[in-house]
């Protein structure tokens, strides 16, 4: 008998039309009004055999439909864009907009005229603009990396979220809104927030509708269907019709993915731009072409080479805790013996885990813990050691 989460994942996909298997990519899709091109993982193509993206889908299906806020968590690549796109589409907004906001290569004054518009004339210029608050009038905002917000920032998001009330730079008058709004981040908020430069009140404000997306490694199952899914796309656009063999996909279950599935994508890409044929036999990694590897290693020894300072906006960083100081001293009792924050705490351990190579040890200092405790939590979360 199907758990309760797989079966809020079967309606989530039926109700959006979304392929469950990989033999099912291989019909078409049905559109949407917020669907991605070429170059992201579109929302009706939701990969979801692995037990851990079933779990996403049923915390998609369970917040889609309340109105309050929500925070994606999760490494770069995990998708939280598409499950974004994917809230929107189950919300009681989805009749309206989709806009998304990217911060990560914004300045603040930027992303302030960029959400909140301006009058006519302001700081000399022209013509007004709504800014994307007004535009998603009616729909949902999504603020692809919440963890770029100045403190100003953050206060005025947190005036949006508890009285729907927002004012435009330059302006006299106080608007109301009426948009849902959905966070992103991969930076530890929690660590942001002990040193004072993300605000109390806005984290738990938007913790409240938390889904923590997996990484690849940890949804392994749904490496054929994401295949099928890359190949296809890729041979519709560039008019080929290339196949992968089983010898061919099994180095994929073997790889760390760092770049989760942004990472496997560019990998299948590099694969179909250097196939001989129409069916590719084997890998660029078995044969020594893997760009990436190469790259991630001269990166490895220039880190060694040149230690880096901890920079306050950092995510989780080696030279960093992964947990603030102030937590730790009552980890052992509240997040190593409780259930309450599974899915944080497993996120946290895999960090440190990649981030000491596997070595146990050193993920325990990384952590700030004893080692006993992190032999403790590993064992309750079923997480395999590896060398990464």
């Amino acid at each position: 008998m199907a758990d309760a989460d797989e079966l809020a994942a079967r309606d989530l996909a039926e109700s959006m039309d979304i392929p469950r298997r990989a033999g099912d990519l291989r019909r078409p899709a049905r559109k949407t009004h917020v669907r991605k091109g070429r170059g992201g993982h579109a929302v009706d193509q939701i990969i979801a055999d692995s037990h851990a993206m079933k779990r996403t889908l049923a915390a998609v299906a369970n917040i889609a439909p309340t109105r309050s806020a929500v925070l994606l968590r999760g490494e770069p690549g995990t998708g939280k864009d598409v499950i974004a796109r994917a809230i929107h589409l189950k919300s009681q907004h989805r009749a309206g907009p989709f806009i998304k906001v990217c911060c990560d290569y914004l300045a603040s004054d930027d992303i302030m005229r960029e959400l909140f518009g301006c009058e006519a004339g302001f700081s000399g210029s022209g013509a007004g603009y709504p800014g994307d608050i007004s535009l998603a009038a009616g729909g949902t905002l999504f603020i692809s990396e919440i963890g770029h917000f100045s403190l100003l920032l953050q206060k005025r998001l947190l005036r949006i979220l508890q009285e729907q009330l927002y004012k435009p730079l330059g302006g006299t008058r106080t608007l109301a809104c009426d948009v849902r709004i959905i966070c992103a981040t991969e930076k530890n908020l929690e660590q942001m927030m002990a040193q004072g430069t993300f605000l109390a009140e806005l984290y738990y404000r938007i913790h409240i509708a938390t889904i923590a997306l997996p990484p690849l490694r940890e949804r392994k199952e749904d490496i054929p269907g994401l295949v099928n899914y890359f190949f296809a796309r890729y041979n519709r656009d560039n008019h080929r019709s290339l196949t992968l063999t089983g010898e061919a996909l099994a180095p994929l279950y073997l790889c760390h993915w760092p770049a989760n599935v942004r990472d496997i994508e560019n990998c299948l890409e590099h694969a179909a731009i250097h196939a001989r044929g129409e069916v590719i036999q084997q890998l660029p990694c078995l044969s020594g072409r893997c760009l990436r590897q190469r790259l991630n290693r001269e990166i490895s020894r220039q880190q060694e080479a040149t230690p880096q300072e901890p920079r306050p906006d950092a995510g989780y960083s080696p030279a960093t805790p992964l947990w603030p100081a102030g937590m730790m001293r009552a980890m052992p009792a509240t997040a190593i013996a409780s259930d309450d924050d599974d899915e944080e705490m497993r996120y946290r351990l895999v960090a440190a885990l990649e981030k000491s190579g596997g070595v146990k040890a050193k993920a325990a200092r990384l952590l700030q813990i004893t080692p006993r405790q992190l032999y403790y939590a590993l064992k309750k979360m079923h997480i395999e050691v590896k060398k990464f």
